[in-house]
């Protein structure tokens, strides 16, 4: 099941799963998928479906479901990126990489040093998506609207918080574990101003160290999910 394609959908009526419009239109028109195939479906939320296609219409495919799995190919914790918004091109391979890698949540933020303060959320969603059926995720991560830094860090969250700096003296960012969940921030290129540090810390997070080298925005997200998702 690893290497299955998964295909997306929230129609379900019992146990019957039905693909419509661009999912439809991939099994039945690019893959020519034939009645009596068995297709591995999602309904973005966190469950997992074997199916096995019972009929194909001119707009939609229907799927009988045989068996279910609760939180297929999700991690065993949840950690998710605060990231200060950062060029497209840079942002979508963090995006796409992100999601391949289990993050949870994203949260763009429009911080002192942000250039960009917008993001293009259909292509980001659809890129998000994309993702999560490259690795065969059955859970899609949100991607929450950009918020002001100011705002965001006075929000009360029960996550362990983490806030990436480069200053030797903070400890290393250390290995995730199970029964813990993460929110990890990230600065935008040029970092975190020494304020918004400050104001983290007076708001539960913790200031860590992720490389004795200066890591671009997008490489920096993915060292710390790469600690942290377990």
């Amino acid at each position: 099941m690893a290497h299955e394609q998964f295909f997306f959908s929230q129609n379900i009526n019992r146990d019957i799963l039905r693909f419509e419009h661009d999912e439809h239109h991939h099994l039945s028109r690019v893959l020519r998928k034939k009645v009596g195939d068995i297709i591995w479906g999602s309904n973005g939320d966190g469950m997992a479906y074997e199916t096995k296609i019972i009929s194909i219409a001119e707009n939609d495919t229907n799927c009988k479901i045989i068996n279910a799995y609760s939180l297929w190919g999700e991690p065993q914790n949840r950690v998710s990126l605060a990231v200060g918004i950062i060029k497209p091109s840079h942002w979508e391979i963090m995006l796409e990489k992100s999601v391949e890698l289990g993050v949870y949540e994203i949260f763009p933020l429009i911080t002192r040093y942000t250039v960009k303060t917008g993001i293009k959320r259909e292509r980001n969603e659809n890129i998000i998506l994309s993702a999560v059926k490259q690795c065969g995720r059955s859970r899609i991560p949100i991607l929450h609207e950009p918020m002001q830094y100011s705002e965001f860090i006075q929000i009360k969250r029960s996550e362990t918080m983490y806030i990436c700096d480069n200053q030797d003296d903070y400890p290393s960012l250390e290995a995730g574990s199970d029964q813990h969940n993460y929110m990890v921030l990230i600065g935008p290129e040029g970092g975190f101003h020494s304020d918004e540090v400050a104001q983290a810390i007076t708001n539960s997070c913790q200031s860590v160290l992720l490389s004795n080298r200066r890591l671009r925005t997008e490489t920096a997200c993915l060292m710390a999910l790469s600690r942290l998702v377990v």
